[in-house]
């Protein structure tokens, strides 16, 4: 595969279509996203990671104003408009530096949303896990209530943003803090700045749905691959990024640890991960939009080496009479200690989106893929140190939506990831592939409020391998979910 040829086929195809965009630029707004870094977790009974909603992508058709508001040149000066039909997703790659309608005091801008919602699942039993873990995902769930600061001044602006939700019980933590000095020079109030360099803790810019606004995504969540990839959009590290005319680019340097639940752990290695994403957004003619990119990660992961092991003698009463004997008797020789280890890891993704606005409303069809080694650090953890083999995942989805007016919209998606595209097993005493790959179909329908709230139904069908027949042939699980959500804006 030449990497470098596939890194230039968005930016090409967008340059070719869209002459005239280089004159209409189309604007970036702000990232508001997903996961937090937990501050303090109220003690709760431990529950299973399938109650965590399940991923989904991008492209806010109904995006509020506050989502749509781009990068102004001072805190007083109100963002001008962005052109007519210009693109408005928004993105992590540039740092929000305005707003258009929250509250201000003094030059402090607030803002905030709240997304709560019912979800049920096909899996759900009312029973335990062996670890004790509920296995019921019928409930009630506080997903995000979010509240952000922001102060912006000619050339630096500091953000923060607080998240709670009741995911895994009652968490409360920093879901984004930034620190950024930026450059305007020519472009245009509703365009990101021409340079700017953002420390903290920072959404990554990867392809459309990692650094896509959380309060203006159309489905619920990210898909499989891509909260597989990256369990949390944002990491602790710096961030360059910038526009010039369609031509939009961010690069980060991050720790490259995914959040657990004490929020972002330590580094266990010096190496870190580089993040970028390559592309342009222009408007061919008036209502139709095109963007796409690349995007790409290296880095270095980690295996956790062993502590030295005693020799151990247990003792198992098979027989259940109380009485020792010497079959009964099992010895576990000790271990020495093995040491920790490195092993590389990249991703290289590719994104296309295109919209169009007519008298019903906009629509918009968008996707993404992606090839990645020994990424995946949420689903199928990969670690090639242990097993002495790279592994190979694979991802992708197309994803179409619909406003009906403004008061409406529907969508629908498909996606596909393979957390390992070399794995084997043993049936009927032959070694066969395994495949892992899962597929999630899903349809969504919503009823908004333009700028104030929005109520939505999202159906998942997925079809994976996680069962097992009566011949002990892998099958599709009963694991199909729905959730409905109502979020509002503060």
């Amino acid at each position: 595969m030449h990497f470098a040829e596939l890194s230039l086929l968005p930016l090409a195809v967008v340059l070719l279509v869209s002459p005239s965009a280089l004159a209409q630029p189309a604007p970036a707004a702000a990232p508001d996203d997903d996961m937090e870094v937990p501050a303090t977790t109220a003690p709760a009974a431990p529950t299973p990671s399938a109650t965590v909603p399940a991923p989904a992508p991008p492209a806010a058709l109904a995006a509020s104003p506050e989502a749509k508001t781009a990068v102004a040149a001072a805190p007083t000066a109100a963002p001008a408009a962005a052109p007519a039909g210009a693109a408005t997703r928004p993105k992590a790659s540039e740092v929000d530096v305005a707003k258009a309608e929250p509250s201000s005091l003094g030059g402090l801008r607030i803002s905030g949303y709240l997304h709560a919602q019912y979800q049920h699942s096909a899996a759900s039993e009312d029973q335990l896990n062996p670890s004790g873990a509920p296995l019921n995902e019928n409930e009630f769930v506080l997903r995000r209530a979010r509240l952000r600061f922001d102060r912006t001044w000619d050339y630096a602006a500091a953000n923060l943003e607080l998240d709670a939700n009741t995911v895994r019980g009652m968490t409360v933590g920093i879901r984004r803090a930034e620190a950024a000095i930026f450059y305007r020079g020519p472009n245009a109030p509703h365009l990101p700045p021409l340079l700017g360099l953002a420390v903290g803790i920072t959404d990554l810019p990867f392809g459309f749905e990692l650094p896509e606004s959380t309060r203006d995504r159309i489905f619920m969540e990210r898909t499989l691959g891509s909260s597989a990839l990256f369990p949390s959009e944002a990491d602790a590290g710096a961030k360059l990024f910038g526009a010039y005319s369609v031509l939009r680019y961010a690069v980060a340097i991050s720790n490259g640890e995914p959040l657990d639940r004490n929020g972002l752990p330590h580094d266990p290695n010096s190496a870190k991960d580089v993040t970028g994403r390559f592309g342009a957004e222009g408007e061919p003619a008036r209502g139709f939009t095109l963007a796409g990119g690349t995007s790409f990660v290296t880095g270095t992961g980690f295996h956790r080496g062993q502590p030295a092991r005693k020799s151990v003698i247990r003792w198992r009463d098979d027989n259940e009479d109380g009485v020792l004997q010497a079959n009964e008797i099992i010895a576990t020789p000790g271990t020495a200690a093995t040491p920790s280890k490195n092993f590389d890891r990249w991703v290289l993704g590719l994104d296309l989106e295109t919209s169009l606005t007519t008298w019903l409303g906009r629509s918009i069809l968008y996707g993404e893929a992606f090839v990645a080694s020994s990424y995946d650090r949420g689903y199928v953890p990969a670690d090639p140190a242990a097993s002495g083999v790279a592994v190979r995942e694979a991802g992708g989805y197309v994803a179409f939506a619909q406003e009906l007016t403004k008061y409406a919209l529907v969508g629908l998606r498909a996606s596909i990831y393979d957390p390992n595209s070399d794995v084997f097993e043993v049936h009927a005493d032959k070694t066969v592939p395994k495949t892992q790959t899962v597929r999630t179909f899903s349809a969504l329908a919503a009823a908004v409020l333009p700028g104030r709230a929005r109520l939505s139904f999202q159906y998942d069908w997925i079809k994976d391998y996680l069962a097992r027949d009566s011949l002990g042939v892998p099958s599709d699980a009963r694991n199909n979910r729905w959730t409905l959500r109502l979020g509002v804006d503060l």
